[in-house]
């Protein structure tokens, strides 16, 4: 029988011997681990499974301790050692699997990349702390490595047009990864964008393609020419004196979703003040950005009770979503008048393209507001900073608008706006430059795993294509860097390696309206002022100071307004 192990000093009189069977203790655990995870960890998707996982662990980790004081005969004080000994060396045994095998036994060993972005995602997320430019960087690693490169553990980054088709097509057979189930793994508790089923995701497309088609765009038109409307008051306000209008533009595009969303006003452009529901969520953005960059650790953070549904802005979501249940109680007749509408009145119809509870639509609120703003804001910076700092471009505008309005505002009206394929252009060429989900849309690749041009991609791979770096790539495209709008005269933009608003099933069903608002603002602004870009205040390095927080993020943009 094997003799205990002394503590020495003070340590032997507070704490019990511990058995020097602790070297049997070792190996086990270890060799427990590297089966945990090479039987059990790395044949799942865990991402989803990690609350459960640390549950059953400190659960096994408090048995294992009342074994050794109910059967071994402990002290409490040496089971809590020998506990802690099984649990580090368990845990060693686990990350060295995890280290070894995704070093040099992966699946995707044969392509090329960072080293430790092999072993981890934590690689990704100390990038986006030094650089907040994940775009950036995953164009730099293309420009060293090439058209294929492993950006992570079990994920790929492709910068070929035809992985575009492979990954985003029409009859594309990848689903949507762990990186979507930021609040929920489940399909029924999920907003449209995080359900990451294919098939499921088409179903509920449906009733948004109805909320947000060319008749419900008829509704919502003279709503959205109210607020342009406002947004030039304001800018009549300065009296020419530099505005930033960045937030300008955040309030206008808020405001604007919050009326086609739910028939409300957060009355930003009114106030010209942040509504506190959305300054609590843009105050996180920046740590939510950096927790996408491990979709585990997202995931755990959005689905921690209370942390989601306390906010300021999912209170007030489901503030609206309760008065707008009452309104339709009370005019059941009604057209629907805005999103909200749409998708309650589908539930209430046993629609099967529906939200499918009550959970998944309090998300779709969400995704309403945060996605259908964020990114039309995010397009008219770009696009005006663009405008004002290429002057040939500016003067095309000026000369397209002048020629379709001859007579200046009182000959305006959106059937005649969006009759100029130059706005349309302009907006197709600024999301070119500056896409808004800018590093690239993850898709799951199927088990049997895809051909790409000759290679073989394996299955269970995540992938995604960069849209900043194929977007700038001069294979693709001549003077890539140049603006360029009339460069869409003679092409669309399925045509090209263009994926600003993705692809088939599961591209952007707000593409409608954010054209249409991105048409009366340009339209309106251009035909009312000439706007210029004063030395000073940042014009210059707007580039330079954009940030990634999962979307690009502008920094402000000060404008001069001087009525023509």
């Amino acid at each position: 029988m094997s003799q205990p192990l002394e503590l020495e000093g003070l340590g032997g009189a507070l704490f019990p011997p511990v058995p020097s069977s602790w070297q049997v203790t070792v190996g086990l655990s270890m060799i427990a681990g590297v089966v945990s995870h090479q039987a059990v960890f790395r044949p799942v998707e865990i991402d989803t499974l990690l609350w459960r996982l640390l549950f059953i662990y400190i659960t096994a980790l408090a048995a294992i301790a009342g074994g050794y004081i109910r059967i071994g005969g402990y002290q409490i004080v040496a089971a809590v050692l020998q506990t802690a000994l099984v649990a580090t060396t368990y845990t060693v045994g686990v990350f060295t699997s995890i280290f070894v095998y995704r070093a040099f036994f992966h699946p995707l060993q044969k392509f090329p990349g960072p080293f430790w972005a092999r072993v981890s995602r934590f690689y990704a997320m100390g990038r986006m702390i030094q650089s907040r430019k994940g775009y950036e960087d995953i164009q730099k690693l293309h420009q060293k490595y090439g058209d294929i490169v492993r950006v992570g553990p079990r994920e790929l980054s492709i910068n070929r047009p035809s992985a575009i088709r492979s990954l985003y097509g029409a009859h594309a057979q990848t689903s949507r990864p762990p990186w979507y189930s930021q609040t929920s793994r489940h399909p029924s508790k999920s907003s449209l964008i995080n359900t990451r089923d294919s098939a499921a995701h088409k179903l509920r497309k449906k009733i948004w393609e109805k909320a947000l088609g060319s008749r419900a765009l008829d509704v919502y038109e003279s709503r959205v020419q109210s607020k342009v409307e406002l947004l030039l008051s304001k800018i009549e306000e300065t009296n020419g004196t530099p505005v930033d209008m960045t937030k300008y533009f955040m309030y206008f595009s808020f405001d604007v979703m919050a009326d086609v969303g739910f028939s409300k006003n957060f009355n930003m452009l009114e106030s010209t003040n942040i509504h506190p529901a959305i300054k609590g969520v843009h105050d996180t953005m920046w740590f939510i950005g950096l927790l996408t960059t491990i979709p585990w650790m997202l995931y755990m953070v959005g689905s921690t009770p209370g942390l989601n549904s306390l906010s300021r802005f999912s209170i007030w979501c489901h503030e609206q979503l309760n008065e707008k249940r009452n309104v339709l109680a009370s005019e059941k007749e009604k057209e629907p008048q805005d999103v909200m509408s749409w998708l309650l009145k589908a539930m209430d119809n046993k629609d099967p393209a529906a939200p499918p509870s009550e959970r998944a639509v309090q998300e779709d609120s969400r995704l309403l507001i945060i996605a259908g703003s964020d990114t039309t804001s995010g397009i008219l910076t770009s696009a005006f900073h663009l405008l004002l700092t290429n002057p040939r471009t500016y003067e095309r505008l000026l000369a397209e608008v002048q020629k379709q309005f001859p007579g200046g505002i009182s000959d305006w009206t959106y059937e005649k706006a969006k009759a100029i394929p130059y706005l349309d252009w302009i907006v197709y060429e600024s999301l070119r430059l500056r896409p808004t989900a800018a590093a690239g849309m993850p898709r799951d690749l199927p088990p049997q795993g895809i051909m790409l041009d000759g290679e073989f991609i394996p299955g269970g791979t995540i992938a995604s294509v960069p849209p900043y770096t194929i977007q700038r790539d001069p294979r693709y495209w001549d003077e890539p860097l140049a603006f360029r709008p009339e460069r869409w005269e003679n092409c669309s933009t399925d045509s090209v390696p263009w994926i600003a608003f993705s692809r088939g099933t599961w591209s952007c069903p707000g593409r409608g309206l954010a054209m249409m608002e991105c048409r009366m603002v340009l339209s309106r602004i251009f035909l009312q002022y000439d706007v210029t870009l004063p030395l000073g205040m940042g014009g210059d390095t707007f580039e330079e100071d954009t940030i990634d927080n999962v979307a690009m993020v502008a920094p402000a943009l000060y404008l001069s307004f001087t009525p023509r």
